[in-house]
């Protein structure tokens, strides 16, 4: 009977061991299972993470040309601005003016004052008998540079250092022509007259002046005007030409 108790203890025994073996088997699975789900999800996260960020930066890349290209129209719009105030101000206009005489463009000196009667002021040139060659004689050598402006409500005054041919020089070698020809017996017409004039403008030799100025403007309908008079804008435009004219008579 004891041997058979021992026996059966014994077998209880190894039934035990077995179970228990098996029941860490089981746990050790199960753990690993509970690993395994964990890495997962780490590793899920992560991606998710990942993907999360290259949205973000995703949408930064998308937003960043938007903005550099408003920041771009703003620019272009305050230039603009900018340059329509600075244009239609009294030292635009006067910049105008010369910037069209210079480029022949009576039409848009025509927009600052009134050319024809400018010219016919001197006493001694018509512009309705110059021809455009001629005109645009008078102005080649033409160049400024604005050194004051000053404001005043609807009053301005910009003074300019104005360069051009001495009008003094040519003039003169221009009547000295004409009288030599005259005391010859010879009779000039209104084309050779004119002729010797355009001789005298196309003279390399002849030197230029440098003179400054003071442009009167004032404001009219909301824009400026000249309103330096017309004697004073032929010493301004071609000096010298009045003291020639007032020298011959």
């Amino acid at each position: 009977m004891e041997e058979k108790e021992k026996k059966q203890e014994e077998v209880k025994k190894y039934e035990n061991e077995v179970k228990n073996t098996e029941k860490k088997q089981d746990t050790k699975k199960v753990d690993t299972k509970k690993q395994e789900v964990k890495k997962e999800g780490d590793k899920k996260k992560t991606e998710n993470k990942v993907k999360g960020k290259v949205t973000v930066e995703g949408k930064k890349s998308k937003k960043a040309p938007i903005i550099a290209l408003i920041i771009i129209i703003a620019i272009v719009i305050l230039a603009i601005v900018l340059y329509i105030v600075f244009a239609n101000g009294p030292k635009g206009v006067v910049e105008g003016m010369f910037k069209a005489l210079k480029n022949g463009d009576y039409d848009k000196v025509s927009e600052y004052i009134n050319y024809n009667e400018v010219i016919s002021s001197s006493d001694v040139l018509d512009s309705e008998s110059l021809d455009e060659e001629t005109m645009n004689l008078l102005f080649d050598k033409l160049s400024w540079k604005v050194t004051e402006t000053t404001q005043e409500e609807n009053n301005a005054n910009v003074t300019v250092e104005v360069t051009n041919k001495n009008f003094k020089t040519i003039i003169a070698n221009y009547m000295q022509n004409a009288l030599r020809v005259a005391f010859s017996g010879q009779e000039l017409s209104d084309a050779e007259m004119e002729n010797y004039l355009l001789e005298e403008l196309r003279n390399e030799d002849v030197e230029t002046t440098t003179t400054t100025q003071t442009i009167n403007l004032t404001k009219q309908n909301g824009k400026w005007v000249v309103s330096t008079t017309d004697n004073d804008l032929v010493n301004i435009l071609l000096p010298g030409l009045n003291e020639a004219v007032n020298s011959l008579s």
